[in-house]
């Protein structure tokens, strides 16, 4: 995966799923809970489980798919 298409995705500051090779599943809520490595290989990722705060460390070569929430329609 591209750090430019992971940055875009930060960008727009609305949620958005990564998705790895291994098949594990990150929620973004927005851009407070991501950011790059110095280098941008690695993202890291906050989330909680169980009640508990984690970080995943995860290598940008494993990004298989990011999936990005549709735009609402203005009314």
């Amino acid at each position: 995966m591209d750090s430019s298409l992971v940055k875009k995705m930060i960008e727009q500051n609305r949620p958005f799923r990564i998705k790895t090779a291994g098949g594990d599943v990150y929620d973004v809520p927005h851009r407070d809970f991501i950011s790059f490595s110095p280098r941008r290989t690695t993202l890291f990722v906050s989330y909680v489980e169980n009640g508990k705060e984690s970080v995943a460390y995860i290598p940008l070569q494993t990004v298989a798919s990011l999936e990005g929430e549709p735009e609402k329609a203005e009314r």
